[in-house]
């Protein structure tokens, strides 16, 4: 039995609207607007610190930037492949609309059961067609939305480490400036200060990791459910040409 070309388009502009409402974000990160643009090289936020003077402490916070490392990418093809599939989806769906008139048209004068089978065949071609129009739509949604959901999470993350270093340099600056009077044992004692601090937005930048983790596994799945919906209109295709085959040939 042919698959209903209807429901499969019906069910992946549902899936389309998930992928493009961003209902695949996590809790915690919220709507996704940050620019494209933060997916380069970002400034090192723990300059200021080296800035300062204080670089004797690099070693004990510079590991607040490794998320950074890892989420830095290039805007420019996750922008231009979002836009290429985009107009692909575009085209394919005006394909369908052109082949669902041109279908209607030719067969104006038809009467009977030949006429009714004619267009129907015709009307599930063109929402076949269209359903895969719009699968490159759904795809072309989850690639720039992924993008902007991780130029938001490095743009926190920037945010976190700019915070941790702002606690850290006036600390430093007491101790350094109490230093000679105390022989250096204030900047011992801010040692273990500074660690803390490291410590404690290690923590808050993991939970911005994970929740960005959590989102990927998202949106994986509404790419998996569009993709099983792609093989299911592919084989509907396959059989109504099959049965239009066989219709000429009895």
């Amino acid at each position: 039995m042919t698959a209903d070309t209807s429901q499969l388009l019906a069910d992946l502009k549902s899936t389309t609207e998930a992928v493009k409402n961003q209902d695949w974000v996590a809790a915690g990160l919220g709507g996704a607007t940050t620019a494209l643009d933060l997916l380069g090289p970002v400034p090192s936020p723990l300059s200021a610190i080296a800035g300062a003077g204080f670089g004797m402490v690099m070693d004990l916070v510079s590991f607040l930037e490794e998320p950074l490392k890892q989420l830095e990418g290039d805007p420019s093809p996750v922008s231009s492949n979002s836009r290429s599939l985009d107009g692909a989806g575009r085209n394919v769906a005006s394909a369908a609309d052109s082949y669902r008139e041109s279908s209607d048209k030719e067969t104006t004068g038809w009467s009977g059961g030949a006429g009714t089978s004619y267009r129907d065949t015709s009307k599930k071609h063109a929402d076949g067609i269209k359903a895969l129009g719009q699968a490159s739509t759904a795809v072309s949604h989850a690639l720039s939305g992924a993008g902007q959901v991780v130029a938001q999470v490095t743009a926190l993350v920037t945010g976190l480490i700019t915070e941790a270093a702002g606690k850290i340099i006036p600390i430093m600056t007491q101790a350094v400036a109490a230093a000679p009077a105390t022989f250096g044992a204030s900047v011992a004692a801010a040692i273990p200060q500074v660690v803390q601090i490291a410590v404690e937005y290690g923590q808050k930048i993991a939970e911005k990791m994970g929740t960005l983790l959590a989102s990927s596994d998202n949106l994986l799945r509404l790419l998996q459910a569009v993709l099983g919906t792609v093989e299911a209109v592919t084989t509907a295709l396959t059989q109504l040409s099959a049965g239009a085959k066989g219709d000429k040939v009895r």
